[in-house]
């Protein structure tokens, strides 16, 4: 009996030969830490390239919130514990792959004039899994990330 993902991966492949499971999962991994970085930056311009249009909107307008508010989310000693495949689909001529961060980190929010923690913390590390969603056009095109989200 072959689970969703294994099918998943099948058709995937039937498309593009190519496709590596950890090649993608290392490849999300790297994605993830760009994107972090420019979130801590408050810019998602240089992540734009990696970022379907909604995301961009999305990460855009809450950074611009943060700036606005003069606030300033920290994300420090990232460590990505797993990258796990977790769903796979095609929809609308459109390949999608959902992974599993599960990763630990300092996040905090500081005031950006005083430098004082707003919320968070400098020294307690936090533990999380995210979802993170890639898509692309079906075949051999760069994936996207389309969206992020926290389940637990």
């Amino acid at each position: 009996q072959e689970n969703d993902v294994a099918s998943g991966l099948r058709h995937i492949r039937q498309m593009d030969p190519q496709f590596d499971e950890k090649r993608f999962t290392d490849a999300c991994m790297d994605q993830f830490f760009l994107i972090q970085g420019a979130w801590g930056n408050r810019d998602m311009s240089g992540v734009r390239n990696i970022l379907t249009d909604g995301m961009i909107k999305t990460l855009s307008e809450d950074a611009d919130n943060l700036r606005a508010k003069k606030q300033i989310n920290r994300l420090e000693n990232i460590a990505v514990r797993s990258v796990e495949i977790v769903e796979l689909w095609q929809e609308g001529g459109a390949d999608f792959i959902t992974v599993k961060l599960y990763a630990n980190l300092l996040d905090y929010t500081i005031d950006e004039q005083t430098g004082q923690v707003i919320s968070g913390s400098r020294t307690e590390p936090v533990k999380f899994n995210e979802y993170w969603t890639f898509t692309r056009p079906v075949g051999d095109h760069p994936w996207k990330l389309s969206a992020i989200s926290q389940v637990e």
